[in-house]
């Protein structure tokens, strides 16, 4: 800790659990949503600038300085010069404060800070990893102000080492749905945790989705409708209240529903549970309404080394009726679901991929050379792409129509793995981009009858040893690595931070679970993660079957 905090002459106030309700007037407080992160809940009080500094040591002091964000950063603030203008909410900057640098100009005017990047976060509160090593320099200059120096320019946003940046901001999802109005879709974001609340609300109903999301999205609240007023309030009946203006009065039913429930599962997200959508003051009559689960079945699917296809009950194999015959008869060496059970996608032992129905029928797709594990996406096309052919990818109808898909994996060499989310809106790979496999995600945009990847968003720029991945759940990824023989599990979450664990020795493919995940071995063995540990499941199993959500 010692080291972590070392000549940051910062005042640490521990936020007490206890002590995170929501006020009884003005603004909206919140305590920490589910989606934040585990660090501890601390708040940043900095150190305002020291008579007599130098002007290295007032940047130094006003990028210390970035960590607190009370009263709009009006610490940070006292180390400008009267009038310089600076937006802190323009980005925010991760680095590693052990690479950190301030060097002063000859001209004693100047300052130059050098920076190792790790990620960043856009004025939308979008978080972006930063490629391996990167750096970046941060030009300051300053004049004496009543004879003290004092910032005259200075780059917008703020910067943020590491260990910190948890600590001062907070990841909330902004919730949209997916195209068919049928699932909720969270677009996680990071904002200055005082503030997430107000923030959250804003990006919802007056910004935009995140740019990899445009066009696989949808928004229930209308363009040109905006916030009136403060964004989020509390009524003295303890009522979150959003305002918003007259021309809220003007929409549908079913459009209210389902803007009561995007902001609904966005505040829940900021820790708020009650909130309530008002015009000058008077509530608006709308319902949240129910949405479709993507959560998976507790008991595994899987083929057994005798053949048989079915859903695991302790060491027996319970058939799918109709459904396994059809699946067993393709010998398979990997299988995924579709939510409702009705319709497997297979990669058979020759290489193919084929559909197998629940009337038992059974249709080939795609008999391309080097394909990959097919996925279903939530209209029921089985995706499929060859390995070395990014931009072939192509979905089929269980039948056998094919479909091209549009932008697919640009600049990709090859597609190692790839999952459809069980939302339907957002595909996941690793693909290996100048010799170094990295994990990306890209919205599906449908328009009319064609269907498009938009621009990919980089989950991790360097993933050694990556071969196999599976949505975990809504908003994070699982990624199987193994480097030198080592097995790992590598975290993503889609909005940003993550995490790296063991796995079992020779792991070999990946699912997600109904709690976490499961992980099958070379020998058959499968394993779910319980807390922190792996508990073997059930021997002699040939594949685990990946599922696309549950009907119960």
């Amino acid at each position: 800790m010692k080291r972590a905090f070392a000549g940051m002459s910062l005042l640490l106030v521990l936020v007490l659990s206890a002590c995170t309700g929501l006020p009884t007037t003005g603004y909206v407080n919140p305590g920490r949503g589910p989606q934040g992160d585990d660090a501890q809940a601390f708040a940043f009080v900095p150190d305002g600038p020291q008579d007599g500094a130098s002007p290295a040591e007032i940047v130094e002091g006003f990028l210390r300085a970035g960590s607190g964000p009370a009263d709009d950063w009006a610490t940070a603030k006292m180390f400008l010069a009267p009038g310089t203008s600076w937006d802190p909410r323009a980005r925010v900057t991760i680095d590693r404060l052990a690479d950190r640098r301030a060097t002063a100009g000859a001209d004693g005017t100047s300052v130059t800070v050098a920076l190792s990047t790790i990620a960043g976060v856009d004025a939308n509160g979008a978080y972006s990893p930063a490629v391996g090593g990167a750096t970046e320099s941060l030009p300051f200059t300053l004049a004496r102000v009543n004879d003290q120096w004092r910032i005259t320019s200075a780059p917008d946003g703020v910067v943020l080492y590491e260990e910190v940046f948890p600590t001062v901001y907070q990841a909330a999802s902004v919730a949209y749905f997916d195209p068919s109005w049928s699932y909720i879709v969270p677009d996680v974001r990071w904002f200055p945790r005082p503030l997430v609340a107000s923030r959250v609300t804003t990006a919802l109903v007056d910004g935009k989705p995140s740019a990899w999301l445009d066009g696989a999205v949808k928004n229930a609240f209308p363009d040109g409708l905006s916030l009136v007023g403060r964004s989020v309030t509390l009524s003295t009946s303890g009522v979150a209240q959003v305002q918003l203006p007259q021309a809220a009065l003007g929409l549908d039913r079913t459009t209210l529903d389902r803007m009561q429930t995007q902001l609904s599962r966005s505040l829940a997200t900021a820790g708020i549970s009650d909130v309530q959508m008002t015009v000058d003051g008077t509530p608006i009559a709308a319902t949240e309404l129910p949405v479709k689960v993507t959560r998976v079945d507790p008991s595994p699917a899987v083929l057994n080394s005798d053949g048989k296809f079915g859903v695991l009950n302790g060491d027996a194999v319970e058939p799918i009726p109709t459904l396994s015959g059809a699946v067993e008869s393709l010998a398979p060496t990997s299988i995924e679901l579709e939510a409702d059970r009705s319709l497997a996608a297979v990669l058979t032992q020759q290489g193919t991929v084929a559909s197998a129905l629940a009337d038992g029928g059974t249709f080939l797709l795609d008999d391309r050379a080097g394909l990959l594990s097919p996925s279903i996406d939530s209209n029921g096309e089985i995706w499929s792409v060859p390995r070395t052919a990014p931009s072939q990818l192509r979905a089929f109808s269980p039948q056998g129509v094919p479909r091209e898909i549009g932008n697919a994996w640009p600049d990709a060499s090859e597609v190692v793995a790839f999952q459809i989310s069980r939302d339907g809106t957002r595909v996941a790979a690793v693909v290996t981009v100048a010799g170094v496999r990295e994990v990306w995600l890209a919205g599906i945009v449908r328009e009319g009858t064609a269907v498009s990847l938009g621009a990919p968003h980089v989950l991790s720029f360097s993933e050694p040893g990556a071969f196999d991945l599976a949505w975990l759940d809504d908003s994070t990824v699982g990624v199987l690595t193994t480097v030198d023989g080592t097995g790992h599990l590598d975290e993503l979450n889609v909005g940003g931070r993550g995490t790296v664990g063991p796995v079992p020795e020779d792991a070999k493919a990946i699912a997600g679970g109904s709690a976490s995940v499961r992980i099958l071995d070379a020998t058959g063995r499968l394993f779910s993660r319980r807390g922190s540990s792996w508990t073997l499941v059930a021997n002699d199993i040939r594949v685990l079957a990946v599922q696309q959500g549950t009907t119960s």
